[in-house]
């Protein structure tokens, strides 16, 4: 398709829940962008997309907990509270806010942008990039990309030695809305074997067992094991009853955590104390022993031995967002108490006609085998200029010995910082396939004749912007949706916010102006968030739970803005959850505070 070039102010590429939250804050700053979202998929929401829902998607979430904060969730999504919120209300919620914000007219779907170059000329400077759709491929040029395909859009690709001779259906989880329906509804499959200990494992394991299959659960021995699973609500010890995302999102919860970024609060002192002291120490160490106890106790795990193979490999503190709720219609334990699924921790080994081995020679008959691959933490998109990937940030397998040499020198430096803040982080337990994290594909080593690809983790600044370019104070690219904690419909309205400040240059606190090493701030964030939690992503990006409060506050300084947001009570500062209604208002608040363009959505919060 012959295709001239477009040139377009702003181009976001990814239309999920980062995307469309940057897109949002762009257009409420600046009404009159010249604004365009790119997106592979057919419809709004990313993972939340109308084609990716399979049978019995619901959110980890009860209502009141996911939702941005400028545009709540209301009763017509006839959703009650205390209820998990459906895939299809998610669907839904996203392409009303979409359309509410002026933001679903600027997407474009089913257009896939595969390549993005950089040019530096003397008469315009920014990114070209290349956009595949159903019609053809053409070129947009845009002075400011913003990369928010996020961390769930592209599956793990999948390789297991002797796949293609096991003449049965062979997927993965990100497609049980099409092949695993198609497994689901078939009499023919009458026992399906799944393989991974994430929660798209849970999800694929209930489907199935649920809809009568029998079904052998397979577990990797040597990795990371079965993630936390609780109930939403957990009693912890004489503290009382907790609903698990507001326990979260308390203060004084957070105190508890070793945090990089944590004293913005006024809490040095009392950090110092719980982490520096021997009896604040103890204090913190069995906290975290309590609560890991009671998530298991209450959720069941306790209570039969056929359940001992789903108890986590790693106490609740070691890991970070690897942690899900028993959110299914009916409890999902019950089927392997009753041995409608079977739970074996095995390396697996290989497949064959109709069969699994595992490397202890233990063999199980299978009609069909799904994986949790989990996702590609790679860009969607490909940054063609490889020598820019060590300033980018990016993870990536082509950077020179000396770039290697420079982050290497940098990790280490980030480590002793770490380690001589929060010694017991040096002696925490690490998967026995840590080193493997980094892999293009962690199935490959399942396959001797493939050679493994170790990637270098996201290194961005403040998780947004690439550290090269803003050293230089080149603000032409930021990446959003790149980290994850639990508030991140929360983060995402405040990071959009603050994206376009730094595109801006309208940032209280400039990376390029007010931060001596930006490139050690990457390294010392991907360090402190990988040492944290050994059990999570953080090798891989920035991965943690119980700071994510702290982390909104830090963005809100940066913004000039504050993030104790209870009224100047101390109790209810350090108490009282923090909720999507303390951040309500954030952009016209920034706006009204920098006098800014006071545009048509104010009178709409």
């Amino acid at each position: 398709m012959a295709h001239e070039e477009e040139v377009v102010e702003v181009v976001i590429v990814g239309g999920g829940w980062s995307g469309i939250a940057a897109a949002k804050a762009y257009l409420q700053c600046a009404p009159d962008t010249n604004l365009l979202v790119l997106d592979a998929n057919q419809s709004i929401g990313g993972t939340w997309a109308e084609e990716r829902l399979y049978e019995g998607l619901r959110s980890n979430n009860l209502r009141g907990t996911f939702e941005y904060p400028d545009y709540p969730l209301h009763d017509g999504f006839g959703v009650k509270e205390g209820e998990y919120l459906p895939g299809p209300v998610l669907h839904q919620y996203i392409t009303e806010y979409a359309k509410h914000f002026n933001v679903y007219d600027k997407i474009q779907f089913q257009s896939r942008a595969t390549c993005a170059s950089r040019v530096k000329g003397e008469k315009r400077r920014g990114w070209q990039i290349s956009v595949q759709t159903p019609k053809g491929e053409y070129t947009i040029f845009t002075a400011k990309l913003i990369v928010a395909t996020g961390l769930t859009s592209q599956p793990q690709k999948m390789y297991i030695r002797g796949q293609e001779v096991f003449n049965a259906p062979l997927t993965n989880t990100a497609k049980l809305a099409t092949d695993g329906r198609k497994v689901k509804d078939d009499p023919n499959v009458r026992r399906v074997t799944v393989f991974g200990g994430g929660k798209s494992a849970y999800d694929a394991v209930y489907m199935f067992a649920s809809a009568g299959k029998e079904v052998d659960w397979i577990i990797r021995k040597s990795g990371h094991g079965p993630t936390w699973m609780g109930l939403s609500n957990v009693v912890i010890g004489s503290l009382g009853k907790f609903w698990v995302e507001t326990l979260v999102t308390r203060r004084i919860i957070a105190w508890m955590s070793p945090c990089l970024w944590g004293d913005g609060d006024g809490s040095g002192w009392w950090r110092s104390l719980l982490h520096e002291t021997w009896l604040g120490r103890k204090v913190v160490d069995m906290f975290w022993w309590k609560l890991g106890s009671d998530i298991l106790e209450q959720a069941g795990y306790n209570n039969d031995p056929s359940l001992e193979t789903l108890r986590p490999d790693c106490s609740v503190f070691e890991t970070a967002t690897s942690i899900a709720i028993l959110n299914y219609p009916t409890d999902i334990l019950d089927l392997v108490r009753s041995a409608r699924i079977k739970v074996h921790r095995k390396d697996l080994d290989h497949l064959d006609d109709h069969g699994v081995h595992s490397k202890d020679g233990t063999y199980v008959a299978s009609d069909a085998f799904v994986a949790s691959t989990g996702w590609s933490f790679k860009p969607a998109i490909d940054f063609s200029d490889k020598h820019l990937h060590s300033e980018l940030g990016i993870p990536s397998i082509d950077l020179t010995k000396v770039q290697q040499d420079f982050w290497r020198g940098l990790d280490s430096k980030a480590d002793a910082e770490v380690f001589s803040r929060w010694p017991k982080l040096k002696e925490l337990n690490r998967p026995a396939c840590a080193d493997n994290d980094g892999l293009a594909n962690p199935f490959d080593e399942i396959d001797p004749n493939i050679t493994p690809r170790d990637y270098t983790p996201w290194r961005l600044y403040r998780s947004l912007a690439p550290p090269g370019l803003a050293a230089e104070g080149d603000r032409s690219l930021t990446f959003a949706g790149y980290s994850l904690n639990f508030t991140g419909h929360i983060r995402n309205e405040i990071a959009g916010l603050w994206i376009w400040a730094y595109m801006n240059d309208k940032l209280s606190i400039d990376p390029c102006r007010d931060v001596a090493d930006i490139c050690y701030d990457a390294a010392l964030l991907q360090r402190f968030c990988y040492r944290r939690a050994p059990w999570g992503f953080g090798r891989r990006f920035p991965d943690f739970v119980f700071d994510a409060v702290p982390w909104n506050d830090l963005l809100l300084k940066d913004l000039g803005l504050s993030g104790t947001r209870k009224g100047g009570s101390w109790y209810r500062e350090c108490f009282e959850p923090y909720s999507v209604a303390d951040y309500r208002g954030i952009t016209a608040e920034w706006l009204a505070k920098n006098k800014l363009s006071q545009n048509k959505y104010e009178s709409s919060q």
